[in-house]
């Protein structure tokens, strides 16, 4: 019967299903709800049981002593390793006494309980795709490319933050894996389309693993438990999978198992699914909105830039690039998400933050330190040309006099444009 999972009564079978299902539910909860609109990374802890059971469990079986205020939770920390050791015994424990308790009753809720299962993992996963496949779309899960980091070296990065600024750098690229992410995520919010939906995600996860692993990406284990998921959605449909790909042979098509068997469980699915997924897609619109209120508009992008100072003087006296308080150079609006701000590095790479305001039609420039908010100051500053920017102005009581070329993010070799045909200029 292609609608339902054959019941099976064998103890290790049972046993799995069982297993399966009560770890992934106490994994996912609480810390599993981020496309909930309104749960913040520290809301979770209101409504989680974990913290004390696992510093507890950790401390005593595992010897590892955390802190309440440095969990790292999610971030492939002792914390999370030590939740995921505690959740596997649980479910083994209970997944025991619930066989035992059912041989006891001569019950059987094997075909109910993968149902269960099958219906969670496609919701979670889907849902979880479809809002990581949504920053990805509008490129606000790694950010977007800046002066600041065409300024950085490769040396001075880690793996992690050198995948994000290589995601970053493209576009294209970017936002088609996004694409496919929640292109197979909704596909998995339904049953006649789940296989299709699964199979996408299989790929779509699978590069995410690989990546998550060689780049040293610190919410490895997250990516893997969604990668299992998807792989256990689509162990339903293997023999499909076996006899396209091996066997190069047609095979017979399955749906999804139903939850709800008889009428009124069937009511009862068509008013809350539909409840539940515009809930979903209020949520990623408020996900969507506030994500793209971190890149604030640049009022003042004919000042923006990286500026490389030539000369400097103070109070009349010229600096050289032996003295430690030279300026070296500048970013103004040098970060796509800190818009606003000003980062001057001296000669000993030491780093001065300020805040600022800019009246382009005066040409000054309002500047605030960030370290000490009660000491603002004023640089005006003219154009000698394209490149060549003067700046002079009073700054901690001193007057201050500098020449600088600018650089924006066109005048990088990176920010070429995709070229079809090599050779033309």
């Amino acid at each position: 019967m292609n609608s339902q999972l054959k019941t099976s009564r064998k103890p290790l079978k049972s046993f799995l299903t069982r297993f399966t299902l009560l770890y992934f539910v106490l994994y996912i909860y609480p810390y599993g709800f981020e496309y909930v609109y309104g749960i913040e990374r520290e809301g979770f802890n209101s409504l989680s049981f974990w913290e004390e059971i696992t510093m507890w469990f950790s401390e005593t079986f595992l010897g590892w002593e955390l802190y309440e205020n440095s969990l790292y939770k999610g971030f492939d920390s002792r914390y999370d390793y030590s939740r995921f050791l505690l959740i596997a015994l649980l479910s083994v424990i209970l997944s025991i006494f619930w066989i035992f308790i059912e041989t006891k009753l001569k019950k059987n809720y094997e075909y109910k309980l993968k149902s269960i299962l099958r219906v969670l993992l496609r919701y979670h996963v889907g849902f979880t795709l479809v809002m990581y496949g949504l920053g990805k779309v509008f490129m606000t899960q790694f950010g977007r490319m800046d002066v600041a980091s065409l300024e950085s070296t490769v040396g001075e990065y880690s793996g992690m933050s050198f995948l994000w600024t290589f995601m970053s750098h493209s576009k294209f690229y970017t936002m088609t894996t996004g694409w496919v992410e929640v292109i197979g995520g909704v596909l998995m919010l339904f049953r006649r389309t789940t296989f299709l939906g699964a199979f996408i995600v299989f790929i779509a996860m699978f590069n995410v693993v690989v990546i998550d692993i060689g780049y040293d990406v610190s919410v490895k284990m997250f990516a893997i438990h969604l990668f299992v998921m998807d792989l256990v959605l689509l162990w339903y449909y293997r023999k499909i999978l076996i006899d396209i790909f091996l066997f190069n042979k047609s095979s017979v098509s399955k749906n999804e198992p139903t939850l709800f068997t008889n009428k009124k469980g069937k009511q009862i699915r068509k008013f809350v699914k539909p409840i539940l997924l515009i809930a979903f897609l209020i949520s990623q619109f408020f996900f969507v909105k506030k994500s793209l209120g971190y890149y604030k508009t640049n009022d003042s992008p004919s000042i923006s830039g990286f500026f490389k100072i030539d000369e400097q003087k103070i109070n009349g006296d010229s600096l050289h690039t032996s003295d430690n308080d030279k300026w070296k150079n500048l970013l103004i609006n040098g970060s796509s998400w800190q818009i606003g701000n000003i980062t001057v590095r001296r000669e000993n790479n030491s780093k001065i933050y300020y805040s600022f305001k800019a009246d382009t039609i005066h040409k000054e420039i309002m500047l605030k330190n960030l370290r000490d908010t009660t000491n603002t100051f004023t640089l005006n500053y003219k154009n000698i040309d394209k490149k060549t920017f003067v700046f002079n102005g009073i700054i901690e009581k001193d007057t201050i006099w500098f020449k600088a070329q600018r650089k924006i993010k066109e005048d990088y070799r990176l920010m070429r444009k995709i070229r079809w045909v090599r050779d033309l200029k």
